[in-house]
């Protein structure tokens, strides 16, 4: 018990050293980078207090209207998580085109949005979703670096992908045929205007329906893989061609 409260005290007293020396902003920062896994959830009340959004909480799936068993609850991305996985991404300043498959209230287009791409575009089914997503992107405007933001209520299934989309986020958001008819469409796309993607797996554990899917498809290659907290990862996917289509076609 001692030992436990010695030690508590000495946290403490650093962390006030922290924040005389560096203000609030520069003591978090410090701080967070040395936090144990467990406290990501402190980094993200951090985050939605200085954003002025609120995108917490997990909401099952028959609450969002979803009958069929491939779609998935609604929960989001830890924001650490995103911000180490957009960094292991080699999109081009301006150029590249950015889309979150399950886009929800909206955190991981906020996220998106303070990094250098052309566009942002959410792909949310349940429209009372996409009704807080934009009230979000709204509030959090001064922060962004790509103001140019679209939240489309659509099925993913039946989405027509950009044929300039080349960074794709998906956080495990459905399973099965789901999975299959956004990667035809994302084949779809490529063939009609042939470009290097990224699609990005966060779906934390490779045993998981989602990630098996996305490794078996035979024009996608694993390009990188991110570790997160928890023991958990993510996973980064590029098209083996320019094209979807086969070899010689």
């Amino acid at each position: 018990m001692t030992s436990a409260f010695t030690d508590l005290s000495g946290r403490t007293v650093d962390l006030l050293r922290k924040v005389r020396s560096k203000g609030f902003g520069g003591s978090y920062r410090a701080v967070v980078r040395r936090i144990p896994p467990w406290e990501e959830r402190i980094r993200d009340l951090y985050c939605e207090w200085r954003l002025g959004i609120s995108t917490d909480g997990e909401i099952p799936g028959p609450a969002l209207g979803h009958r069929d068993p491939d779609c998935h609850h609604y929960g989001p991305s830890y924001y650490g998580s995103v911000h180490r996985i957009l960094k292991a991404v080699p999109f081009r300043d301006g150029s590249d085109v950015f889309i979150d498959f399950g886009s929800g209230k909206g955190r991981v287009l906020v996220v998106a949005s303070g990094y250098p791409f052309r566009r942002v575009i959410g792909v949310e089914c349940a429209q009372q979703l996409t009704d807080v997503a934009w009230q979000n992107v709204e509030r959090a405007r001064r922060w962004m670096r790509c103001p140019d933001i679209e939240i489309v209520t659509a099925d993913a299934a039946s989405y027509d992908v950009p044929d300039d989309a080349t960074v794709l986020y998906f956080q495990n958001p459905f399973s099965g045929h789901v999975v299959d008819a956004v990667l035809e469409r994302i084949k779809t796309s490529l063939n009609r205007a042939p470009r290097q993607i990224f699609l990005i797996s966060h779906s934390h554990d490779p045993a998981y329906r989602f990630e098996q899917q996305v490794r078996t498809c035979p024009w996608l290659q694993l390009w990188a893989e991110v570790r997160l907290q928890r023991g958990t990862r993510a996973w980064i996917y590029t098209n083996a061609r320019w094209s979807a289509a086969p070899a010689g076609a």
